[in-house]
């Protein structure tokens, strides 16, 4: 996980509190809120990982068209 993603889950939970009427802040812990962020970094983690397996594939396919015409010339 990247301190990007660290601070983007910090401002989701807070945006999220923030949105929230103060009787619904009575119902949720504060442990309650630590575990949303830790949910919202594994799936910035996620995407991460799934973002850089899409750009191994584009890789994969480019480098597969470049030795194509290479092959042609």
């Amino acid at each position: 996980m990247t301190d990007h993603h660290e601070v983007l889950a910090k401002q989701a939970v807070e945006q999220f509190r923030q949105s929230l009427g103060h009787e619904a802040h009575e119902y949720i812990t504060a442990a309650q809120f630590e575990d949303l962020e830790q949910s919202i970094r594994e799936l910035l983690s996620r995407e991460r990982g799934h973002m850089a397996d899409q750009m191994e594939a584009l890789a994969r396919t480019l480098r597969s068209g470049v030795d194509k015409l290479e092959m042609e010339l």
